[in-house]
């Protein structure tokens, strides 16, 4: 008969033993960062849509007489 905490000890010389809130927060940890670099792409693309519109509308040239301060 092996003794209890050579059982223990064998169970846990393999690896790591994972319980449902290990694997839980591993999961939400997961969709969080997939969650955050889609964000970070949409931002960027919101960004470049934007300056695309400032380029075609030539809003550019609206700001420059609003900054002029010659006259």
């Amino acid at each position: 008969m092996i003794r209890l905490h050579l059982k223990k000890q064998i169970c846990m010389e393999g690896g790591y033993m994972l319980n449902m809130s290990d694997i839980f927060f591993g999961v939400v940890t997961l969709m969080g960062g997939l969650f955050g670099i889609m964000l970070s792409f949409y931002m960027v693309l919101c960004f470049i849509q934007w300056i695309s519109d400032v380029i075609d509308e030539k809003r550019w040239l609206i700001w420059k007489e609003f900054f002029n301060y010659d006259s």
